[in-house]
């Protein structure tokens, strides 16, 4: 059995908004690159496109796709919500099962 998370995966357990969290800036680049991988995208770009760009949160979609979160985003991953997932992408990606901010 392979326990390999996946964006996809997270995206299917969660109603709502998911938002994923991101505290360097290499661990968003490593985002991006699984992202492109799972084949997701913004849009019309690969997310490996976006590489070195700073973004701190990116809100998960469904159909594979990624948006980038403007003000009113940052908003909703700080005030949470009944469906407001919050993701530390670090811990989701390792493993770790308290990943929820």
């Amino acid at each position: 059995m392979n326990d390999k998370r996946t964006l996809e995966n997270l995206r299917n357990k969660y109603e709502g908004h998911i938002y994923l969290s991101f505290h360097s800036q290499g661990e968003y680049d490593d985002f991006l690159a699984e992202a492109e991988r799972e084949g997701f995208r913004f849009g019309e770009s690969l997310p490996t496109e976006h590489l070195g760009e700073p973004w701190d949160i990116v809100s998960l979609l469904d159909g594979k796709k990624l948006a980038f979160c403007g003000m009113v985003s940052h908003t909703a991953f700080h005030s949470g919500g009944e469906n407001v997932h919050r993701v530390g992408y670090a811990k989701f990606i390792g493993g770790d099962d308290d990943y929820l901010i």
